[in-house]
């Protein structure tokens, strides 16, 4: 811990705080300062963390954080490129353990509606084109949930071997597959149905159930095979 926060009250120390009062009652700044360890000359880690949150325009809390890149982290002062990783790897570590919370886990999808309430409180306001599935037993409850590609289908090509290899690991006998329009127009492009229907080729030649294919916007969302694209 960095002399400045050493200098500080106990009781209102982000490591002590976090051991009386449990994670929940810290603030963002505090969290922060806790993965930041250490400040700079003339800052200390809380400071540091206040300040890089002083980035953030939109008002968006934390969340802002994932949208910034390493470089863009590293420059921040005080924080350089080993804190900036920690922080990245934090957010990730962070949106992993929530990939099927408690609440999903057996949840079964029985219409377009099901899966598009799932996908939209985790896609919906994503800043680039990711591509996620949903794994699904053979009553189409909810497995698992795997993050397949970031960058979307176009750019990063989802493959039907990359795809099918998550669901065949879990023994699922269906999924979902979704993907965001980060202009929050969910409209389906040529390539998204092209890449569907190779997508749907693929599951019924081994035997997986391919229930949909949505794409996510803000706002709205779209259900393919609703559309009659599968």
């Amino acid at each position: 811990m960095d002399h400045r926060i050493n200098q500080m009250h106990v009781s209102v120390r982000p490591y002590e705080r976090l051991e009386q009062s449990g994670e929940s009652a810290l603030s963002d700044a505090e969290l922060l300062a806790i993965l930041i360890k250490t400040g700079v000359s003339g800052m200390s880690s809380l400071e540091v963390a206040n300040q890089v949150l002083s980035l953030d325009q939109a008002g968006e809390g934390l969340s802002f954080l994932r949208d910034m890149s390493l470089e863009q982290l590293s420059e921040c002062k005080g924080l350089g490129r080993v804190k900036g990783i920690t922080i990245k790897a934090a957010i990730e570590i962070g949106r992993r353990s929530m990939a099927v919370a408690p609440f999903w886990k057996n949840y079964q999808i029985s219409s377009p509606d099901d899966a598009l309430l799932y996908f939209e409180q985790r896609m919906s306001q994503l800043k680039r084109e990711e591509v996620h599935v949903l794994l699904l037993d053979t009553r189409h409850r909810v497995i698992r949930s795997v993050i397949i590609s970031s960058g979307g289908l176009a750019s990063t090509g989802v493959f039907p071997r990359e795809l099918f290899r998550e669901a065949i690991k879990s023994n699922a006998s269906a999924l979902v597959l979704a993907h965001n329009h980060p202009s929050g127009d969910p409209q389906p492009s040529a390539d998204d149905i092209k890449t569907t229907q190779t997508l749907l080729k693929t599951s019924a030649m081994i035997g997986i159930d391919f229930v949909d294919h949505l794409v996510v916007g803000r706002g709205r969302s779209i259900s393919m095979k609703r559309e009659g694209l599968l």
